[in-house]
């Protein structure tokens, strides 16, 4: 599998489990599609995200 297929399957386990995480939560799903296109924005600016890195940080089940 290339590096590009891991990074975006993680990128989508990533919106995933922002989505799951915020659902509950008084800012809801508004603020985690807040968040997944601010990331995406950056990403398209050329800026490296590590996704790997995003879920481990967010302490969300892998």
């Amino acid at each position: 599998m290339s590096n590009y297929q891991i990074g975006a399957f993680e990128a989508l386990q990533w919106a995933w489990y922002m989505l799951r995480d915020y659902r509950d939560q008084t800012s809801g799903v508004d603020e985690a599609r807040r968040t997944i296109q601010e990331v995406l924005a950056d990403m398209g600016k050329g800026t490296e995200v590590n996704f790997r890195e995003e879920l481990s940080s967010a302490a969300l089940p892998p």
